[in-house]
C-alpha cells in the first residue's frame, strides 16, 4: 500500500459555551497576571514589565500576526495567528535590526513594525486582516485552554525555582550564576555596539556563532531601555518559551485535527522524560542542569535559560515548520516566500536546525517519489532554501568553523549522566561494548517516550477514517527528529554539544509520535489510559525506592556486574509495567497499544515529577530568591563598575584587565571562561578570557585538552597585558596604549592587587566594591 494522500482536516462546530464557566481567554489572562506578581517578586518592576510587554504584542506580535494573515489570504484560529505572529515579527525584528546597526541608526528598528502597521491601516485590502473570526471548529475550547495554560504556569514555576532564584539581579546572588550567562550577556552587549560582531573578551577573535537571539535583545534594549542582564536572566526568554510551547499544541492540533493533540504534544516534548529508576544522585553538572540518566533532549533542563540561542531557535523553527506544513498542504507562493523570511532568520538562531530542516524535507521530497512520482516546485524551493541556510550559516555566519564538533560515533553515552557519574564510561577510558551498552539503555528509555512513532505505520497499510493526519507535515516532522537523533549517534564534542541535535529533535519526534497516536489510539479514551499512565508513574517510583541512595561506583567491577549495575532497575521496572499492562488489559476493553503508550508515558511523568519535588526541596532548604551560590565567578562590585565605564566611554574603546580564570577547574589550569567584565562594560576587551571561540577549540584539539582549560595561544600579548598590572611603569602601561590601543584598565583587586605605581601612569576614574577603574591618557 502507499502512503494515503492527506485528506482536510475535519471540522466540526465547536460546542456552545457553557453558562458561568469563565471564558477561555481567561487562563491565560491569569497566567500573565501570575507571571507580573512572579516576576516582581524577582526584582523585576512592574512597570518594567509592562514596557516588554507593550513591546513583544505591539512591536513584535502585532505586526507579524498581520503579516501572516496576509499570507494565509484570512484571519484564523486567533491562538495560532498569534503564536505564528510572534515568530514572524521576530524574524521581522531581527533582520530589521542587523541592517539598522550596521548602519550606525539600532534604534531605528522600530521602524519596522511601525511601518508594517501603516500599511495594513492605509492600504484598504489589507484593513480585513485586522479583524478576527476564524471558522468555529477554531473556536477555542476552555479545558484545552486551560491545559496549555497549565503547562505554562508549570514552565515559569519551574523558571523561577530552578533559574531566577540564584541568578539574581544584584549583589551577591548576581555573582555565582552558571558561566554561560556572562557570555551571553557579552554577546549581547557585543550586539548592541557592532555587526558583525567579535568575542569582545579577547576583540581580535571573531564571533563565529549562532548570535541573531542576542541581536533581538538588542534591538528590545534600544526600543525600551530595558537593562540587557535583566532581558537576558528575566524578561526576553519568556515570550519564546511560551510561544514555542503554544506552537507546538498548534501543530499537534494541526497534524490531526484533534484538540486531544494539540495538548498532548506540548506535554509530551516537556514532561514526558527518559525515566530515571535510580535514586542515587548524578554528578554535579547532571543535577544542577536538571539532565537525565541517558539522554533525551529533555527540553526542562536549565538550558531553557542557559541558553537563549536554543529558545529563541526553537520558537523560530516551530512557526517555520507550521508555515512551511501550510504551505505543504495548502500551497501559495506567499507562503513559500514567509517561509524564506523565516529560514533566513533561523539560519543564525541556531545552526542545528538548518541541516535537520533539510533532512526533513529530503524525507518527504521521497516519500513524494515513492507515491506520487513527482515533486511540486513549492517543496523544491523549500529545499533549496535548506540548502542555501545550511551553506550561508557554515560558510558565512561561522566562516566554516566545527567549534569542535567532528564524527565521533557514540561519543554521546560517554557524557551520559548515569555512565558518566558512575565511571562506567567516560571520556577517559571509553570502550566500545560500554558505548554499546549505554545506547541500547537510551534506546529502551526512548521507547517510553515516542511509542506513539510505531502508529505511523498505518499511514502505509491503512488509515482512521476519523483522524485525518496530515500525511506530509507528519513525515517532515519525522524527518527532522530522526535526523536529530543520527546527529546525537555520529557526531561528537568535546563539551558534548551532540546532545543540542537531540534537543532541537526532541519537539519533532513528539509531534510525529502524537500523530502516530491519534492512528492507533481509540475514539474513546476510557478510564483504563488513565489508570494505566498513573500505574506506570507508580512503578517507576516503586523500583527507585528500592535502588541504593548512593552512588554505585562500577571503575573497579567486571564488564557483566558493572552494567547489572545499571540495567537492573530497568529490567525491573519494564517487568512490572508488563505485569500491570496484562492486568489491566484483562479488567479493560481499551486498545492494548493505547494502554501500553500511557503505562510508559506514566513512567516519563513521574521522572519530570521527581524533578520538580526536587527544585521544591532544595528552594525550601537554601531559599526562594537572593541565593548566593558559591563560589563567585566575579568580583564584587563588576556590575556597577562595568556600567559606569559603559556610560563614560565609547563603544570604540578598548580595556584591558588583569582578571582571566574562572575559579574552577584549578588543578587543571585556567579555567578560559572569564566573560563578566565585557558582559557589564558592553565593551571589548585585549584579553580578559580566550574561552568559546574557535581558536580555543581548535588548539583543544591539536593539544588533546579540554577546551575550558586549554591555554591562550598568544602568550606574549597576555605577559604585556599582565606586565601593565603587575609592574606599572612608563613602558609597560605605555604599550597597552600606543601597540594595543588600550584607553582603559579594569582592575579586579580580588585577583590581586595592582602595582603600587599604577596611579602614576593611569588615572583612577571610578571605584565599586573590589573593581577599580583606571584611565589612561592619550
Amino acid at each position: 500500500m502507499t502512503l494515503a494522500v492527506e485528506q482536510p482536516e475535519v471540522r466540526a462546530v465547536a460546542p456552545s459555551p457553557a453558562r458561568g464557566l469563565p471564558p477561555a481567554w481567561a487562563p491565560p489572562a491569569a497566567l500573565a497576571v501570575l507571571t507580573t506578581a512572579a516576576l516582581a517578586y524577582y526584582r523585576v518592576p512592574v512597570p518594567t514589565t509592562a514596557t516588554f510587554a507593550a513591546y513583544v504584542a505591539l512591536g513584535i506580535v502585532l505586526p507579524g500576526t498581520l503579516i501572516w494573515r496576509a499570507v494565509r489570504g484570512r484571519s484564523g484560529w486567533l491562538v495560532e495567528d498569534l503564536a505564528a505572529g510572534l515568530t514572524v515579527g521576530y524574524a521581522g525584528e531581527v533582520l530589521a535590526y542587523i541592517a539598522c546597526r550596521a548602519l550606525g541608526v539600532p534604534a531605528a528598528t522600530v521602524a519596522w513594525a511601525a511601518g508594517t502597521v501603516a500599511v495594513f491601516l492605509a492600504v484598504p485590502r489589507l484593513r480585513r486582516h485586522w479583524r478576527g473570526g476564524g471558522e468555529p471548529a477554531d473556536r477555542t475550547p476552555r479545558w484545552w485552554s486551560l491545559g496549555m495554560t497549565a503547562v505554562g504556569a508549570v514552565v515559569v514555576g519551574w523558571s523561577c525555582l530552578r533559574f531566577y532564584r540564584v541568578h539574581d539581579l544584584v549583589e551577591p546572588g548576581m555573582l555565582g550564576p552558571d558561566p554561560d550567562s556572562p557570555f551571553h550577556l557579552a554577546l549581547l552587549g557585543e550586539a548592541k555596539h557592532h555587526v558583525p560582531l567579535m568575542s569582545p573578551w579577547v576583540a581580535d577573535q571573531p564571533v563565529l556563532y549562532h548570535w541573531f537571539v542576542y541581536a533581538e535583545m538588542a534591538a528590545t534594549s534600544w526600543t525600551t531601555g530595558i537593562e540587557p542582564h535583566t532581558l537576558l536572566v528575566r524578561l526576553a526568554p519568556l515570550p519564546m518559551l511560551l510561544g514555542f510551547l503554544t506552537l507546538v499544541g498548534v501543530l499537534g492540533r494541526r497534524l490531526t485535527g484533534t484538540w486531544w493533540a494539540g495538548l498532548a504534544a506540548p506535554v509530551l516534548t516537556l514532561f514526558v522524560l527518559a525515566p530515571s529508576p535510580y535514586r542515587w544522585p548524578l554528578s554535579q553538572w547532571f543535577a544542577d542542569y536538571n539532565t537525565n540518566p541517558y539522554e533525551d533532549g529533555s527540553s526542562l533542563r536549565v538550558q531553557l535559560w542557559t541558553s537563549p540561542t536554543q529558545t529563541f531557535g526553537a520558537c523560530l523553527v516551530a512557526g517555520l515548520v507550521l508555515v512551511v506544513a501550510a504551505a505543504m498542504t495548502e500551497g501559495g507562493r506567499a507562503r513559500w516566500a514567509l517561509a524564506a523570511l523565516l529560514t533566513a532568520a533561523v539560519t543564525g538562531a541556531k545552526a542545528t536546525y538548518a541541516p535537520m530542516l533539510l533532512a526533513g524535507l529530503l524525507l518527504v521530497v521521497a516519500a513524494r517519489l515513492v507515491t506520487r512520482r513527482r515533486v511540486p516546485a513549492g517543496l523544491l524551493f523549500g529545499c533549496g532554501l535548506a540548502v542555501a541556510a545550511v551553506l550561508f550559516a557554515q560558510f558565512v555566519l561561522f566562516g566554516g568553523a566545527s567549534q569542535g564538533m567532528s564524527v565521533d560515533p557514540l561519543h554521546f553515552t560517554e557524557v551520559s549522566g548515569a555512565a558518566y557519574t558512575t565511571r562506567f564510561q567516560s571520556p577517559q577510558s571509553p570502550q566500545l561494548w560500554r558505548a554499546v551498552f549505554t545506547a541500547l539503555v537510551t534506546l529502551a528509555c526512548w521507547a517510553c517516550i515516542w511509542p506513539g512513532l510505531l502508529g505511523l505505520a498505518r499511514l502505509v497499510r491503512h488509515r482512521r477514517p476519523d483522524v485525518r493526519v496530515a500525511v506530509e507535515p507528519a513525515i517532515l516532522c519525522l524527518g527532522i527528529g530522526l535526523s536529530g537523533v543520527a546527529a546525537l549517534a555520529v557526531l561528537g564534542n568535546q563539551d558534548g554539544a551532540e546532545d543540542w541535535f537531540m534537543v532541537s529533535a526532541r519537539p519533532y519526534l513528539s509531534l510525529a509520535a502524537v500523530a502516530g497516536l491519534a492512528l492507533i489510539a481509540p475514539r474513546r479514551i476510557t478510564w483504563a489510559a488513565g489508570a494505566a499512565l498513573g500505574a506506570g508513574g507508580l512503578v517507576l517510583l516503586g523500583v527507585r525506592a528500592l535502588t541504593p541512595a548512593t552512588v554505585p561506583r562500577l571503575t573497579g567491577l567486571g564488564g557483566p556486574r558493572a552494567a547489572w549495575q545499571l540495567a537492573w532497575p530497568y529490567l525491573l521496572a519494564f517487568g512490572l509495567l508488563a505485569v500491570v499492562f496484562l492486568v489491566v488489559y484483562r479488567l479493560s476493553r481499551a486498545d492494548r497499544r493505547t494502554l501500553a503508550c500511557a503505562l510508559l508515558a506514566g513512567a516519563g511523568l513521574a521522572t519530570s515529577a521527581v524533578h520538580l519535588a526536587a527544585a521544591v526541596r532544595q528552594a525550601d532548604a537554601t531559599g526562594y530568591r537572593e541565593v548566593a551560590r558559591p563560589p563567585a565567578l566575579f568580583a564584587p562590585g563588576t556590575a556597577q563598575a562595568g556600567r559606569w565605564l559603559r556610560d563614560h566611554s565609547s563603544p570604540a574603546d578598548l580595556v584591558a584587565t588583569n582578571a582571566h580564570c574562572l575559579p574552577f577547574n584549578q588543578n587543571l589550569g585556567c579555567d578560559n571562561r572569564h566573560f563578566a567584565f565585557a558582559a557589564f562594560t558592553e565593551r571589548r576587551f585585549l584579553v580578559e578570557s580566550w574561552g568559546f571561540t574557535d581558536r580555543n577549540h581548535t588548539d583543544a584539539n591539536r593539544l588533546g585538552v579540554n577546551p575550558i582549560v586549554a591555554p591562550y595561544w598568544d602568550p606574549a600579548r597576555l605577559a604585556a597585558n599582565d606586565a601593565a598590572f603587575a609592574r606599572p611603569s612608563a613602558a609597560t602601561v605605555g604599550r597597552l596604549r600606543d601597540e594595543y590601543h588600550v584607553r582603559w584598565l579594569f582592575v579586579a583587586e580580588s585577583t590581586g592587587e595592582p602595582g603600587p605605581d599604577l596611579a602614576r601612569f593611569a588615572t583612577l576614574r571610578y571605584r565599586a566594591g573590589q573593581i577599580a577603574v583606571y584611565e589612561i591618557e592619550r
